[in-house]
C-alpha cells in the first residue's frame, strides 16, 4: 500500500481539490484518467490527451476486450484480436488430435474459411458506465441490520440492475468499488463467434514451460491471433457459417519501433482481483495456510493425472490445458509464499495498523468516527481466522474435485425424489466426468482426508468420527482418501444407468452428509461480506483520510489502465536483471529439450536475427486478468502483450513494490518477426498494416 492513491469517485469536493495523481502505481479505472499528472506524463512521451484515451464512451481503451477472462485487443477494422498463447491455449487444444497437433505444430489460417471456431469463448466491450451507488445503497438500507439480509438484498438488487440493460448482443455487470462505497453498471457489447486465426508451435508459445514461468529473463512468444464475427448487419450474433468479420470502432496501430528502457508505456486490460487494503490478520492466513494448502492441493492434482494419463496419447493430450492451470497456479503460490515473507508484509501491515491507531487516538472527532473500525475488521477476520481449516477443504472438494461435484449432483437429485437413470442426470455426469482423472481424484482426496484427520476438534464436521474409525495418523488417513475414491461407483460411466442403490456409493454419501456443512458456509460467508460492506467502506474512508491520498479500487475484473516505464531490477544484493531479452539469449537457452527445444525453422532465422527483441519488463500495476493486455506507447500504438509477472512480483497483489514490480511483455517485434521469417503469416502483416486510431462507433 506504500504510496498508494486511491481516488473516491463520488465525492465531489475531493475530487475538485488536491494535487494531480502521479500513476505509476494504480490500476485506475477508465474515468480517473483525466485526474492524472498530464503535464508529468507528456515530459515522459505520452502525446494522447486525457479524452483520447476515454471521453466516457469511447477512446483508445475501445480496443481492449475481455476475450474469455483474459485482456486481448483489436488490432485490424476486420476484427483482429491478438492476446496471449495461454489465453487461447484450451481452444488451441480443442482443435488438437494426436495426428493433427496443432498445439504443438501451430496453426495459421490460410484465409477467413479456415479460421476455426473457439466454441465457448466471447468477447466483450465496453460501452459505458452508470452510476448505480444511490440504489445499491438503497438495497441495502432496506434491507435492515441484520448482514446476512442485507447481503442477498444487495445481490437481488444488482441482478435485477443487470437485467435491465440485458438485450440482443447486450449484457451489463453491476460491480462494487472501494468495498461497496461506490458502484457502477457497466454496460457491455459480447461477441460469441470467435474464431481461431493463427497460433505458433507452443515450443514458441510456452517456450521455457513452467521453469521459466514467472521467471526473468523471459524468452517466450505468448501470442496468438482470433478474430470476432458478426451478423452481416454487425450485430452480436451465434457462430454461423453466414457471419462476418465484426468491424470495431477502435483498434491498435501495431508499432514497428518499439520501445526501450525509460520509454512510458501503458498497459490496458482487466485485471481479476488484487487485495492491497487487507488487514495483519488477514495477510497472515494467507501466508501460514492458504497458499502453502493451494501448492500441496495443486500439486497432487498434477501428479495424478500425468499418472491416470501415462502411456494414452490422446489422453494425454487432452489434458496439456488443465496441467497447465493447475502448474501455473502452484508456481503462483509458492511466490505468495515466498514474496509475503521476504517482503515482511505482516509485520508491515502491523506496524501501520499501530500508527493508525495513534493517528485516531489523537482526535476527539476520529475516535468517535473511526474509533472501532480496526477491531471490527480484524474481528470479521478472525471469525474467518477460527475455521480456515474447515473452510478451505470444503472449498477445495467443491471447486477442484469433479468426483465430488457428481456426488452432489446424484445426492441432490436422489433427495428431491428423482431416479437414478433419469436422463438428464446423466447427461450431466457424462458432462462432469469428462474432466475427472481418477489417480488425480485419489490424490487429492488423500491430502483432503489427511487435513480433515489432522483438523482441530472445534471444527471438525459430524461425520468425522465415521469417515476415520481405525485411523490412527496422518499417513493413514490420507490412504484413506485415496482408497474412499476408488471406491467410488462413479468413476465408471458404465455403472451410472445401473446403480440400484446410489446412495451406498461412498461420494454420494458423503456430499449428501456434506449438504449441511456447505450450506452452513455458504449462510457463514453471505453474513460475513454483509458485515464488511459497512466495515470495508468505513475502512477505506479512515484509510483515505489518514494517509491524505487519492485511492484506485482493488482489481475486480474491470476495465483499467496502468502507467509504467520500462525498467529492469534487482532481484537480489549484487543482481541486475536489464529490461530487454533476444532471440540470441533464446538460443543460448537451446537444448533440444522441452521445454527450451526451440524449433528449427527458429532456429535457421534466428542465427542471423540475434538482436531482434524478445520480451521486455515494466514497473506497470499488473496481476491475474492482465494476461493478453495491450502495452501501448506514448502515441497509443501497440508494442507488446503482457503475459506474466517476475517472481519476486507474485505476491504484488497485496502491495506495488518500486523496486520489485515488474510485469513481463512479448515483444511485438518478436510477433511481427515469427509472422515475416520463421512461421509466415502475409495476410496477418497485411491487415495489420491499416492504420489503426480511427474515431467512430465503438458498438
Amino acid at each position: 500500500m506504500r504510496r498508494s492513491r486511491r481516488l473516491l469517485l463520488l465525492l465531489p469536493l475531493l475530487l475538485a481539490g488536491g494535487a494531480f495523481l502521479t500513476a505509476d502505481e494504480g490500476q485506475w479505472l477508465p474515468e480517473q484518467i483525466r485526474d492524472f499528472d498530464w503535464v508529468d506524463l507528456e515530459k515522459r512521451g505520452l502525446e494522447l490527451k486525457a479524452d483520447e484515451i476515454w471521453d466516457g464512451e469511447h477512446g483508445l481503451l475501445s480496443a481492449a476486450v475481455n476475450l474469455g477472462g483474459c485482456s486481448a485487443s483489436f488490432v485490424s477494422p476486420e476484427g483482429l484480436i491478438v492476446t496471449n498463447h495461454h489465453c487461447g491455449y484450451g481452444a488451441i487444444n480443442a482443435h488438437s488430435t494426436p495426428e493433427n497437433n496443432r498445439l504443438v505444430d501451430g496453426f495459421a489460417a490460410a484465409d477467413l474459411t479456415e479460421e476455426l471456431p473457439a466454441r465457448g469463448m466471447t468477447v466483450s466491450i465496453v460501452r459505458g458506465y452508470q452510476d448505480v451507488t444511490a440504489e445499491m445503497h438503497a438495497a441495502m438500507e432496506a434491507a435492515g441490520g441484520d448482514p446476512a439480509a442485507r447481503k442477498r438484498a444487495v445481490d437481488a438488487r444488482r441482478r435485477e440492475l443487470a437485467d435491465e440493460a440485458k438485450g440482443p448482443g447486450r449484457d451489463a455487470i453491476v460491480v462494487p468499488y472501494f468495498e461497496g462505497r461506490e458502484w457502477r453498471r457497466i454496460l457491455r457489447t459480447v461477441f460469441e463467434d470467435v474464431r481461431l486465426v493463427y497460433a505458433p508451435p507452443a515450443a514458441i508459445g510456452e517456450y521455457g514451460g513452467e521453469e521459466d514461468n514467472w521467471m526473468w529473463p523471459r524468452h517466450t512468444g505468448d501470442f496468438c491471433f482470433f478474430r470476432a464475427y458478426a451478423a452481416p448487419d454487425g450485430t452480436p450474433a451465434k457462430f454461423d457459417p453466414d457471419n462476418v468479420p465484426y468491424r470495431p470502432g477502435r483498434w491498435l496501430e501495431v508499432s514497428e519501433e518499439g520501445v526501450g528502457e525509460g520509454d512510458l508505456v501503458m498497459v490496458l486490460g482487466y485485471p481479476g482481483r488484487t487485495e492491497r487494503y487487507l488487514s495483519s490478520v488477514a495477510v497472515a492466513t494467507r501466508e501460514a495456510w492458504y497458499y502453502p494448502m493451494r501448492e500441496r492441493v495443486f500439486a497432487a492434482m498434477i501428479d495424478g493425472i500425468r499418472e491416470s494419463v501415462a502411456g494414452d496419447e490422446t489422453a494425454e493430450l487432452r489434458s496439456r490445458a488443465r496441467i497447465k492451470g493447475l502448474s501455473n497456479g502452484l508456481k503462483n503460490a509458492q511466490g505468495m509464499v515466498w514474496g509475503l515473507s521476504r517482503n515482511k508484509v505482516v509485520e508491515r501491515k502491523q506496524a501501520e495498523e499501530a500508527d493508525f491507531r495513534a493517528w485516531v487516538a489523537a482526535d476527539r472527532r476520529r475516535q468517535e468516527r473511526y474509533g472501532a473500525v480496526l477491531d471490527e475488521l480484524l474481528e470479521l477476520d478472525r471469525r474467518e481466522l477460527v475455521r480456515q481449516e474447515r473452510d478451505f477443504l470444503l472449498d477445495t472438494l467443491s471447486r477442484y474435485s469433479g468426483l465430488a461435484r457428481m456426488g452432489k449432483e446424484l445426492a441432490d437429485h436422489l433427495r428431491s425424489d428423482g431416479a437414478p437413470g433419469d436422463d438428464g442426470l446423466l447427461r450431466k455426469l457424462r458432462s462432469a466426468s469428462g474432466r475427472v482423472y481418477a489417480e488425480s481424484e485419489a490424490k487429492l482426496f488423500g491430502v483432503v482426508f489427511e487435513e480433515l484427520w489432522a483438523m482441530p476438534p472445534g471444527q471438525r464436521m459430524a461425520l468425522w468420527d465415521k469417515l476415520f474409525l481405525g485411523v490412527e495418523n496422518r499417513e493413514q488417513a490420507a490412504r484413506a482418501g485415496r482408497n474412499f475414491v476408488r471406491d467410488c461407483d462413479l468413476l465408471d460411466p458404465e455403472t451410472w444407468p445401473m446403480i440400484e442403490q446410489p446412495a451406498d456409493d461412498p461420494l454420494v454419501w458423503l456430499m449428501d452428509r456434506l449438504e449441511a456443512d456447505l450450506d452452513e458456509l455458504e449462510e457463514f460467508r453471505t453474513a460475513q461480506a454483509g458485515a464488511r460492506m459497512d466495515v470495508g467502506s468505513l475502512w477505506i474512508q479512515a484509510q483515505e483520510e489518514w494517509r491524505g491520498e487519492r485511492f484506485y479500487p482493488d482489481a475486480n475484473s474491470t476495465l483499467r489502465v496502468s502507467v509504467a516505464s520500462v525498467k529492469g531490477y534487482s532481484p537480489r544484493d549484487g543482481v541486475w536483471h536489464t529490461p530487454r531479452t533476444t532471440v540470441r539469449g533464446l538460443l543460448e537457452k537451446h537444448t533440444g529439450a522441452a521445454p527450451f527445444d526451440a524449433p528449427g525453422p527458429l532456429r535457421t532465422a534466428g542465427a542471423g536475427a540475434g538482436e531482434v527483441p524478445v520480451c521486455f519488463l515494466s514497473d506497470a500495476d499488473t496481476t491475474g486478468g492482465n494476461s493478453g493486455s495491450p502495452v501501448v506507447d506514448g502515441k497509443g500504438r501497440l508494442v507488446g502483450l503482457n503475459f506474466d509477472r517476475v517472481f519476486e512480483n507474485v505476491s504484488g497483489d497485496f502491495g506495488w513494490n518500486a523496486e520489485r514490480s515488474r510485469n513481463v511483455s512479448v515483444d511485438i517485434r518478436y510477433v511481427l518477426w515469427l509472422l515475416r521469417e520463421v512461421y509466415p503469416s502475409p495476410r496477418l502483416l497485411e491487415e495489420m498494416k491499416t492504420v489503426g486510431m480511427v474515431s467512430g462507433s465503438d458498438e
